[in-house]
């Protein structure tokens, strides 16, 4: 690795530790002989070179599940979402996927159990999504009023118990989306555990690889 590569991974990775550009500068410039502005180019390059690679990783993903037919975009409007019947990975985007900034959520159904002869497929498909209320929801409930068809994170409620009580309350999450604005990808994955990819294996690589390229997780997602 060059001396410029080793500083550019360098400062990113103080940058990261903090998520704060101007914490990380304050820092940078009694550890290193570079002016500010030097520094903070330096930090801005590799988070774009970082967001360009996830989505170059990403678009990959995509023409490799779309080249087999085992992919499914949902542009959401403001009625229920029509999800196909199938179980996998779906990744939820404001906007479009042009931008790792657009990124809100990742999450996977359908698991692979032991049982008595053989490994079972727990085939839960996506339309489960939406009896969720924890870590989001997909409100389409008429008890949901004015919030129905939106798509809303960051529970108030300090557990489970507790959310599903306040659930349908207009104060109860912290981000709300309106459905026209959503894009939804379904990665679908069947139960032939000898196929490369896991229900859980694809959702924790898209996580992992976001985590590396940004140094946080989607804005919905709590944990990896």
């Amino acid at each position: 690795m060059s001396y410029t590569e080793t500083m550019l991974e360098y400062v990113y990775d103080q940058y990261c530790l903090s998520c704060n550009m101007e914490d990380t500068l304050d820092f940078l410039e009694d550890e290193i002989d570079f002016p500010r502005e030097e520094i903070k180019d330096m930090i801005q390059y590799t988070i774009d070179y970082n967001k360009e690679q996830f989505i170059n990783y990403y678009n990959s993903l995509v023409e490799g599940f779309k080249s087999k037919l085992t992919f499914t975009e949902i542009d959401c409007k403001k009625e229920n979402i029509k999800w196909p019947k199938k179980s996998g990975v779906y990744v939820i985007w404001k906007n479009d996927d042009s931008s790792l900034d657009n990124l809100i959520y990742v999450g996977m159904t359908g698991k692979f159990k032991r049982g008595k002869e053989k490994v079972i497929f727990n085939s839960g498909t996506f339309d489960k999504r939406d009896y969720r209320y924890t870590p989001y929801r997909f409100c389409e409930s008429i008890k949901d009023g004015d919030e129905r068809f939106q798509f809303r994170y960051g529970p108030k409620g300090k557990n489970g118990s507790e959310q599903s009580k306040i659930k349908y309350r207009q104060d109860a999450y912290e981000e709300s989306i309106c459905y026209s604005e959503l894009k939804i990808h379904c990665f679908h994955i069947s139960d032939n555990h000898m196929e490369y990819y896991t229900p859980e294996l694809l959702e924790k690589e898209i996580l992992t690889k976001y985590l590396k390229s940004s140094g946080n997780l989607p804005p919905a997602n709590n944990e990896l």
